[in-house]
């Protein structure tokens, strides 16, 4: 394995383990009681799937309306090139 391969795989535990230590920490010196944490952690879950969910409604949307275009301009193209063809 290069240097280079160590130092990212070292900076990466590192990563890891902070994270992991840093979480801890915050659970212990937390000023919520162990039932409003899980609550308030519960919450934010929802929030953020239904912010999750309604980006993927909206990309669903987007990729629905280019689909669309993109038949349009085929058509387009495809009699376009029929009358070439046909003259």
């Amino acid at each position: 394995m290069s240097k280079e391969a160590e130092k990212l795989n070292g900076f990466i535990t590192g990563l890891l383990i902070g994270g992991v230590v840093g979480s801890a920490l915050a659970m212990l010196y937390t000023p919520f009681t162990g039932k409003k944490l899980r609550k308030k952690i519960s919450n934010k879950t929802d929030d953020i799937i239904d912010d999750v969910n309604d980006l993927v409604d909206a990309g669903k949307e987007r990729a629905e309306e280019a689909i669309k275009e993109g038949k349009k301009k085929a058509e387009s193209i495809i009699s376009d090139a029929k009358k070439i063809v046909t003259n």
